[in-house]
């Protein structure tokens, strides 16, 4: 809830509100766990504190600590001064492929091992088809300007630009070609289409995508191979090892200079990849499930963090953030029995306040 609807709520001030907030919640961090995921979210509270690094328990779901910074100058101090029994305890850091991340493994947690998600490989693969397919709009848009300066040079006039349909289908349908095999739904009506002026259903789309370009197909199905590869191999990392080698190696002879980018990548991550694969029990709503070691949860809390920025119109207080941030998605979080001192809680800038005038109730 924002500071504004509290305050009409107990009918007080937005400043009371924040004040009394800041008294009472002084959140600290928690005892690392065996897993633990990091990921980074967009707070932009100052120029210093841009990215903050989110540090979540597996387990739980539940936020460890929020840092001001991704930054090395930032996360090394803090991670160097945590007790050692604490860093020899985790056994699993989830992350991304931003390789900062996976190094906190040799350089902090000796017992560990690097999990890549394996949302963010698929995630990989679809970003570099994505510039694939945007090169191929500006090339048709190209073309299309091309045809239509001639067009108007032949009649000697201004003529209005209409984009081709090419155009209009490569830009506006790359869900096709990036939406996952079991998410096509090849039986629903086909829909009329006004800027085309016919019906069209996806195996229409298709034929139509795939006649502007050819390589648009194998490129799919080498996409779509990875998907039923990371769904194949559920809790059976040592059935995956060699399925993901003979992936690479047919990504490397497809003669699609994208694959054989995307191939480097996965060599580059290879056991990072498999150790995704590996199972552990999560705490759910309804109890205890097996899950695979994943940074799905990370990306739900996350977005907690980017709705109080947000509905609080951004902050300049990175440690009020952050106290609103841990108190929000901490399920068993607890106010202070008496308020903090002024000077932990206040923020002094050093100007002065100017003269005002009092409305007149």
């Amino acid at each position: 809830l924002t500071a504004a609807y509290s305050a009409r709520k107990f009918n007080v001030s937005d400043t009371y509100a924040l004040t009394t907030f800041a008294k009472y919640v002084d959140m600290h961090r928690r005892p690392l766990t065996e897993a633990i995921c990091i990921d980074e979210v967009h707070v932009e509270v100052s120029k210093v504190c841009n990215y903050a690094l989110v540090i979540q328990d597996f387990v739980t779901g539940e936020p460890i600590d929020m840092i001001a910074n991704r930054r090395q100058e930032i996360t090394e101090p803090y991670f160097t001064n945590l007790p050692t029994v604490e860093k020899n305890r985790v056994k699993y850091l989830v992350s991304d492929m931003y390789r900062p991340y996976i190094a906190y493994v040799d350089k902090y947690f000796p017992n560990a091992i690097s999990v890549v998600d394996s949302f963010h490989v698929i995630k990989h693969i679809n970003n570099q088809l994505r510039i694939y397919l945007n090169k191929l709009a500006r090339t048709l848009r190209a073309r299309d300007e091309e045809r239509h300066v001639q067009r108007e040079a032949y009649f000697h006039r201004e003529l209005k630009f209409v984009p081709s349909k090419e155009y209009y289908l490569v830009k506006h349908f790359q869900w096709v070609i990036l939406s996952n095999p079991d998410n096509r739904r090849y039986s629903d009506p086909p829909r009329f289409n006004y800027k085309l002026g016919y019906y069209l259903d996806l195996p229409e789309i298709e034929h139509l995508l795939f006649r502007i370009d050819p390589d648009l197909k194998p490129l799919r199905r080498l996409k779509d191979k990875y998907i039923i590869f990371n769904n194949s191999y559920g809790n059976d990392p040592k059935r995956a090892r060699p399925a993901l080698r003979q992936l690479i190696q047919e990504y490397r002879n497809s003669g699609y200079p994208l694959f054989r980018s995307i191939a480097d990548t996965l060599d580059y991550h290879f056991e990072s990849i498999i150790n995704s694969f590996i199972v552990m029990e999560r705490y759910c709503a309804d109890g205890t499930h097996l899950s695979r070691l994943s940074n799905g949860p990370m990306e739900s809390l996350n977005r907690i963090a980017k709705d109080l920025k947000r509905n609080g119109r951004g902050f300049r207080n990175f440690e009020h953030l952050r106290n609103r941030f841990l108190f929000a998605e901490r399920k068993n979080a607890q106010m202070l029995a008496s308020p903090l001192p002024p000077e932990k809680y206040q923020v002094k800038t050093g100007i002065k306040r100017g003269p005002y005038k009092k409305k007149k109730p």
